[in-house]
């Protein structure tokens, strides 16, 4: 039986926001060690889970490290880094001798206060205690900021192939399967890396629409031909501030590193054919609402993906609220400010008391300003409740419901994922009878709303995960940088 060492470090940054990731942010998704990693995350629908239940059938024995997820937030802390880093090359100082290989469950788009490449520094460094012969195999998601040194420093990989993410388990599946080939000597894979000098918004990352659907698809095909292990192709996260930013292309081949690059140029060379089509319109906020008081029933969704929460904003947008301040819609109106100042003041008050107060705009000043409203506080929560898409716990902290007029202001102090219902639902909200759904994301909320949302509508907002790149203040990117540059 092979024995393989197990780690987990993730976290979804933006460079954008002025916070930086604690380790307390790391806990609170979760933050596990040795066993508890195999009795905490066994049972899942994430990475780890599929992981823990592969092995199984594969005969092969799991040595635990550490394992954490971090969400999203800005860059993360030295300090807290340096902790989890250590925990995982503390556990493979001491049981290098006595495993085969490690698989490593990484985001892929870490920005640290220090590095640019922390995945890369985690890897190299793993690899300088395992040794040059003991694989290692790695999962990323597909935003991943691909680099060098860390194709450099495994021996394989695999990535997520939809967006939405529906693969996440499955991805799992794969780098486990595709370490047991390699420990069996049934393959000998190389790998090449290609990157292209393209970002693109994230609402043109869906692989079920075009036009990254095609190139999805020409990444499948390849992966399926003879002699091909995995393929990936990395639209990466583009609110990073970090050198060489860019898409990327991995091919990991069956000891023909000719076919790998032949395949992973083939399939650059078509996203780059096609990168003006990765440009992105959105609907300006006061159409947007001249639209929803224009049609009949609801709800209406409109997606603000500038403060999305999921892409690592804090979610403290007001563009939106002050619209509707400005221009009432008919109807139930829902929408999402974190605010820890204003959720605290509406739980001192209490449920029931009406107050006057400023939301929002607090946490991201340089794009958003806060905005006073009046109104009653009509439910108090600790935050803590289960997301459907993806499976996972959420906590967002103390979380106030303020009711003004018809607009429903769920006030959270920490962000969450707005993907599903349950961010409006597990404070007693229904975002199936409302006119207005605020989803702070830029798709990932679409297998959940699009079934039986009578209309999207994607807002034209500024904020630190701007769709519309070129209004964001990069300096330290490499360029030219397609659409930053018209290459």
């Amino acid at each position: 039986m092979f024995r393989v060492l197990l780690a987990n470090l993730a976290q979804e940054t933006c460079s954008f926001v002025p916070s930086r990731h604690t380790l307390d942010d790391f806990r609170r998704y979760y933050l596990y060690t040795g066993q508890e990693i195999l009795d905490k995350l066994a049972g899942g629908g994430m990475e780890v889970s599929a992981i823990i239940a592969t092995a199984k059938e594969e005969g092969i024995e799991l040595v635990p490290t550490l394992a954490s997820y971090g969400g999203t937030g800005g860059p993360v802390a030295t300090e807290a880094y340096e902790y989890l880093k250590g925990g995982i090359l503390n556990d493979a100082k001491r049981y290098t001798d006595t495993v085969d290989a490690a698989i490593v469950v990484l985001h892929g788009a870490m920005v640290t206060e220090d590095l640019e490449d922390p995945e890369g520094d985690l890897l190299a460094a793993l690899r300088q205690i395992l040794g040059p012969n003991k694989p290692i195999v790695c999962s990323f998601d597909c935003h991943a900021h691909m680099t060098d040194r860390i194709v450099q420093s495994v021996n394989g990989l695999v990535a997520y192939q939809t967006h939405p993410h529906q693969d996440i388990y499955n991805t799992g599946v794969r780098a486990l399967r595709l370490l047991a080939r390699i420990l069996r000597r049934e393959v000998r894979p190389v790998m090449v890396h290609c990157k292209i000098p393209m970002i693109a918004p994230a609402e043109t990352h869906n692989t079920n629409r075009l036009p990254m659907k095609p190139v999805m698809q020409q990444v499948l095909a390849a992966e399926r031909q003879p002699g091909m292990l995995a393929a990936s192709i990395f639209p990466v996260q583009p609110w990073l501030e970090v050198a060489n930013l860019g898409w990327s292309v991995v091919m990991v081949a069956d000891g023909d590193a000719a076919k790998a690059e032949a395949s992973a140029k083939e399939i650059a060379d078509a996203a780059w054919s096609r990168r003006r089509e990765f440009r992105h319109t959105r609907t300006p906020v006061a159409e947007a609402l001249r639209i929803a008081r224009e049609t009949e029933g609801g709800p209406i969704v409109l997606a603000d993906a500038s403060d999305g929460t999921a892409s690592g904003a804090e979610g403290d947008s007001t563009e939106l609220l002050r619209a509707l301040l400005d221009s009432p819609v008919p109807g139930p109106c829902l929408l999402l400010v974190r605010d820890p100042e204003a959720a605290r003041e509406c739980a001192k008050r209490g449920i029931g008391v009406e107050l006057s107060l400023e939301v929002g705009g607090k946490l991201t000043p340089a794009f958003f300003k806060p905005v006073r409203v009046t109104g009653r506080v009509r439910t108090l929560s600790d935050g803590c409740f289960h997301l459907k898409q993806p499976p996972m716990p959420a906590n967002r902290g103390l979380t106030a419901v303020l009711q003004v007029d018809n607009i429903s202001i769920v006030l959270s102090e920490k962000t969450t994922y707005t993907w599903d219902e349950e961010c409006y639902k597990s404070v007693g909200l229904s975002p199936r009878e409302a006119k207005l759904v605020q989803v702070k994301s830029p798709g990932g909320f679409r297998p959940v709303y699009e079934p039986f949302a009578k209309a999207i509508i994607e807002l034209d907002t500024i904020g630190p995960t701007d769709s519309n790149l070129a209004r964001l203040p990069f300096q330290r990117v490499t360029r030219p940088l397609f659409p930053l540059d018209d290459m």
